[in-house]
Formats: C-alpha cells, structure tokens, sequence
C-alpha cells in the first residue's frame, strides 16, 4: 500500500535557517510515522543570480548532520523547466490561462487601488483576457492563470483547520514571465505532482498560496494533496527570526558547538509538546513515535538561545557524546592544535568545565588558560598576611606530593586547611587565581589536575612574597 509522499524544497540561496530545518525535521518526523511514506528532497534553484553550488552542499550536508534523511536522488528544479512551460502551454491550450501585455505602470496603478480597497476584486489585469489581438501574440507576454470571480475556496489544513478564502480576493498571478521562465507558483505544483508528493508541509507564509495553486491542480485535474501549514518561529522580541537575534542557520550553530540533538529537542518543542511528559528532553527516537501533527500550535512560537543552550549543556554532558567534542576540536583550527599537543589535557579541561558551558566553542578561551606556554599572573599587590603566612609551606607541600591524583591532592589539601586552622577561600581564592588568573572557576584540585604537577609548581612559583 503507498503511504504518504512528502517533500522538502529549499533554495539554494543560503545556508539552512533554523526555520527551514524545523519544516524539515517535521517532514522527516511525520514520514518516519507512516508506512511506506516516502520524503522527496528538491533543489528550487531556478534564481540562477542567488543560487549557488556551495549553498546547495551546505543544505544537504546540513539536513545530514541533523539526521535528516531523504528517500530520492535530489531533484534539480532547474531541470525541469521545459516541463513547466509545457504544463504552462496545456493551460493556454485549454483556456485556463491567458496572454497579458500590460505595462508595469498599468499594473502599479491597479495594485495600488486594491491595496487602498478602491477595487475589492484582486484581478490584476483586466484588458488582456478577452482581448484576441494579445491572445494571438507569439512573443512578447506572459501567461496569467484564469481564477474565477465568483465562489470561495477552503482548506481543511491539519495545523490550521477551516481555512476560507473569497475567489475574487485571489490574484491572476503569472505562471510564465516575459523571457519565457516559469515562475515559483508554477514550478512547485509542477514538480510536486510529478514527483507523486500528496501532503505538503511548509511555513503558513505559504498559506495564501495553497489557494493561488490549487487552480493549477484543479486546470490540470491533479490530485490536491493534503497541506499542514507550519507557524513560523519568531525571536524573543516578537519579530522574525533573524541575525539580529542570534545564529539563524544550521552551518553558525555547528560551527559554534550546538549539537544536533539539541537543536532537533529544541525545535520540536516550538508548538508542541509531549503528552504524559515532565521532562523537556526528548531525543528523535521518541519524537517519532509521539509526535501529533495536528497538535501543533496555530501560533508563531518563540526560538529562546537560553534554552538551546539549556538543552545542548545536557547533551553535551554526556560520556556518549564525548566523540562529538573530540569531532568539533578537529574542525576548529584553535582548539585542533591544543588537541595534537596534549589530547588528554584538553579533554580534562572540557570534562572539568562543561557544565558550565553552552556550546563547544566557549572551550576555546578556557583552554587558552590552560595551554599558554608564557602564562603569567595579573597580581601587581601581595595577597592577604593570612595567605601569605602559610603560602611557601604550602608550595613545599604541593612540590612533595608524588602520586598525582585527584583523591590523593584534594585530601592533602584538605588536611592542610584543617591542620592550619584556615578558611578554605583563604588559600583557594588566591591560588585558583595564580594558576589561571580568575578568582572563580573550579576547584583547585581540579585546576591541578589539569596544569599537572610541573605547570602547577613553575605558575605557582612566579608569585613572589
């Protein structure tokens, strides 16, 4: 039995938005559901100026990445283009479709009137049509679809439900330009049908042209395929996700060290949320058997960086995820040389402070501490009487403990303190700061663990009394 056939188009003109990768996380969610579905993958790179190769690689490298999969040999809409003209042709043919001439001042002046309800009909040419001279013209036009002025259209979207639109408040949109290249509006519901797709899923700014569209489906007498419009995702201020917000494409959050779960977690609550379940995390395997389209919210949600970055500190806590950071260092061209210089020791930094960070990339500046050959302290005043006092013997103490270990170096320290009668922050403070110029961060015992023996000794030696 053929299950649903879904798809996902983008342009190559840019790197995968975040919003993009959600529709297609979503895509992948609901095929994943369904027996025998399929998830077709389509290039739309039918704006030569704007698309590239390099975007084009970018996206697939990218829906790789988030474990997106798709079940085709990615189709090139740039390919198919004698296709959309011949569908374009058999519209003309079959008089669901028309010549038009009008000038571009002409059409500036009716859109102007509609915007102003001057004229409620959204017709935008109204000379063309009937007009047998034009009809007749070989070059020189472009080919509008004939929409009918009387009557409604409607919807029964999965997202949104009941959707009605008035056929007089639908615009005859052009399906061919003046070069005799297919517009958007044609090519996608040509290649759709093609390709079998039978539910759509994308952003509810595409809503309006379901109502646009369907007239290619109903001229053509194709099957109208189910449609579910996705709210978009708007930042934190209300307004669309953009760079002023933050990294908005796949290609800045991996570069700066966000795991794909956590972005798969994160997405998939936007207007959704687990039924039976306390905890926000939630990982694909479970999303996949959970997940409820029509429960999606009909709202635009709100993409939060606090909680990305609460998410992908939990991910990338995890032993399992380990290889994910070791995978990270050798992309980065900083933190890929602290990796060949002492594996061990990077991976003590990183297991020392990632609770404390969002993202890999915050590692950097903390290894920087840790791996500076001409490391040196900040300190222009002595310390505290107190500190200075029980300094010296405890560098002689520190200079004598032979197995270094974690266990071994706390409880000495600790003995230390005790047998001194001191406040730990009266030695801690000071010398967490003399071993990495910061009065805060971790235990010092962790600090030396890190520096090892030797580093610890030469950094804690340049403090002079």
């Amino acid at each position: 039995m053929t299950g649903y056939i879904t798809r996902f188009a983008p342009s190559p003109t840019g790197n995968l938005h975040i919003g993009s990768a959600r529709t297609a996380l979503i895509n992948y969610i609901f095929k994943s559901q369904q027996p025998n579905s399929k998830l077709y993958l389509r290039i739309e790179d039918t704006d030569k100026k704007r698309s590239t190769e390099e975007f084009k690689n970018s996206i697939l490298n990218g829906l790789k990445w988030l474990g997106v999969n798709w079940d085709n040999s990615p189709q090139i809409q740039s390919n198919n283009i004698n296709r959309h003209l011949q569908i374009a042709n058999n519209l003309l043919i079959n008089n669901n479709a028309y010549k038009c001439i009008c000038a571009e001042s002409e059409l500036a002046d009716r859109r102007k009137k509609i915007n102003s309800g001057e004229i409620s009909s959204k017709k935008i040419c109204i000379s063309c049509e009937k007009n047998d001279e034009v009809q007749s013209l070989k070059t020189g036009y472009v080919i509008r679809i004939k929409i009918p002025t009387e009557g409604n259209e409607i919807l029964e979207d999965v997202i949104q439900g009941k959707v009605e639109v008035k056929n007089n408040e639908i615009d005859d949109f052009v399906l061919v330009r003046k070069d005799n290249t297919p517009t958007y509006m044609l090519s996608v519901v040509v290649d759709d049908h093609d390709l079998g797709v039978n539910f759509i899923i994308r952003g509810d700014d595409h809503l309006n042209n379901y109502f646009r569209q369907k007239f290619i489906y109903k001229h053509m007498n194709w099957k109208i395929p189910q449609y579910a419009h996705i709210p978009l995702i708007h930042g934190e201020d209300g307004t669309k996700l953009s760079k002023r917000h933050g990294a908005v494409n796949l290609i800045d959050l991996k570069n700066e060290g966000y795991l794909s779960e956590a972005i798969i977690n994160n997405l998939i609550l936007l207007g959704w949320s687990p039924k039976n379940q306390d905890d926000e995390i939630i990982q694909l395997k479970n999303i996949i058997s959970t997940f409820e389209m029509h429960s999606l919210s009909k709202s635009a949600s709100i993409f939060s960086y606090k909680k990305l970055d609460y998410f992908n500190n939990y991910y990338l806590r995890l032993e399992s995820n380990i290889y994910l950071f070791e995978e990270f260092c050798k992309s980065n061209s900083i933190l890929s040389k602290y990796l060949d210089l002492d594996k061990e020791k990077l991976l003590r930094v990183f297991n020392v402070y990632k609770k404390d960070i969002a993202k890999y990339n915050q590692i950097i500046s903390i290894a920087e501490i840790y791996f500076s050959k001409n490391f040196s302290n900040n300190v222009k005043e002595n310390f505290d009487d107190d500190f200075n006092k029980y300094f010296n013997e405890f560098l002689e103490l520190i200079y004598s403990i032979n197995n270094w270990e974690y266990n071994n170096i706390n409880s000495t320290i600790k003995e230390f303190i005790k047998k001194n009668n001191i406040k730990f922050p009266v030695l801690g403070k000071p010398v967490r700061y003399l071993l990495t110029n910061n009065y805060n961060g971790p235990s010092i015992t962790d600090i030396f663990m890190i520096l090892g023996k030797n580093q610890s000794l030469e950094r804690l030696k340049k403090y002079k009394i």
